[in-house]
């Protein structure tokens, strides 16, 4: 139904539950340091593939088609460890994306989607083969590899490619998509020509940029779709037919791969609100879903105090965690300067939400407590804009 040459878009692959891909993504830093990303990055990235492969409204993936498939970093290792899902490996060769790194690297390649980060050859990133090619499925070379600079949002490789949309755009090919643009006009029936996918109108050749009125093969070029090679902010959305290619592709070629996630419940949010406290400053979270690492972020931008602590609690009123407290309080956070604002501070905490289906769909609240340092008549601490969370399932 979904193999290297034809694609049968039944509705058995049509998006009616949910599927999760655990990720571990490999770092790979010169031993200079180039190619080094954060935890904020990496987590930025994941992000970012959720907002596309699910649509979500408010993001600029909101166009496009739900397809049921979330990823998330790998929360034990292939030999039941925990594990924050990031691996960071230093290593000249590497970098430059040569030799067999992967070989020696890769955790089981049926079971996690293994992300690398590099020079990527060159290229903004790529990935070896189709699974359907059959070159590199079950080996340690089946992987996606980024240009370290497009991964994350935003990534340092700055617009065009800013967005995180090449590791979308990679993952697309990794659960099965040919480009828009393969084979150009192509001919015969559009399943079994072109990309194999006949919502998405064929074109001659890749569009860079944002040309929305190019036409070519007698139709508009479908240039705000993941799978061309248009600027990150252009692009917009899978089709329907895609997502059921790529969901076909899950259940026949990797079918260790996801796991079922069941009816779609309470989703995880995180929603900024301002004024909650004395300074103006950023407080930002992953989306915290049940049984996952939570990364917390806050900023202070020339205020003159620095993050501290940071403390998760349940909203008043709402129903008790159950025997749980979440709270943050670690006294030696990761602080490092963001280089392109002057005065900003990020201070960084990871903590595991419990994977206790009690806790679903249960709001909490996390605020970051800012200490100033000591200074005669200044103020000792204040506390942030509030980040009003909703725990997932």
């Amino acid at each position: 139904d979904c193999d290297y040459y034809q694609t049968n878009p039944s509705s058995a692959y049509a998006p009616t539950s949910m599927l999760r891909i655990p990720v571990v993504v490999h770092v790979i830093q010169n031993n200079s340091g180039t190619g080094n990303l954060s935890n904020a990055t990496v987590n930025s990235q994941i992000t970012v593939l959720n907002e596309d492969f699910r649509a979500m409204a408010g993001t600029p993936g909101a166009n496009g088609v739900d397809s049921q498939i979330e990823f998330y970093l790998a929360t034990t290792d292939p030999n039941g460890q925990p594990t924050s899902g990031i691996l960071h490996h230093t290593n000249n060769n590497w970098f430059n994306d040569s030799g067999n790194y992967y070989g020696s690297t890769a955790w089981d390649t049926s079971r996690y989607l293994n992300i690398y980060t590099n020079q990527a050859s060159g290229s903004l990133g790529y990935v070896p083969d189709l699974p359907q090619g059959g070159s590199v499925l079950g080996t340690s070379a089946d992987r996606i590899v980024c240009y370290y600079a497009t991964f994350g949002r935003p990534g340092s490789y700055g617009a065009p490619f800013a967005g995180g949309r090449t590791a979308t755009h990679e993952v697309g090919h990794y659960l099965g998509l040919f480009h828009t643009f393969n084979g150009g006009c192509g001919g015969g029936s559009c399943y079994t020509s072109g990309d194999r996918i006949c919502d998405t109108n064929a074109e001659s050749q890749p569009r860079y940029g944002c040309p929305t009125t190019a036409t070519s093969c007698g139709s508009v070029d479908p240039v705000r779709n993941y799978m061309d090679y248009s600027d990150d902010t252009c692009m917009q959305g899978f089709t329907a037919e895609q997502v059921r290619r790529m969901r076909c592709t899950l259940q026949h070629y990797r079918p260790q791969l996801a796991q079922p996630g069941g009816p779609t419940g309470p989703l995880a949010s995180a929603t900024a609100r301002s004024g909650a406290g004395n300074f103006n400053s950023g407080l930002t979270c992953t989306a915290p879903r049940l049984g996952e690492n939570v990364l917390v972020t806050a900023v202070t931008v020339n205020t003159g105090m620095t993050a501290s602590t940071v403390h998760a609690f349940l909203q008043p009123g709402s129903t008790p965690f159950q025997g749980y407290t979440i709270l943050v309080d670690i006294t030696s956070p990761q602080l490092f300067t963001l280089p392109l604002q002057s005065g900003a501070i990020y201070t960084q905490w990871t903590f595991l939400m419990p994977n206790d289906p009690g806790l679903a769909g249960l709001p909490y609240t996390m605020q970051a407590l800012m200490l100033s340092p000591s200074s005669p008549g200044g103020p000792p601490f204040g506390l942030s804009n509030a980040m009003d969370c909703t725990a997932g399932t």
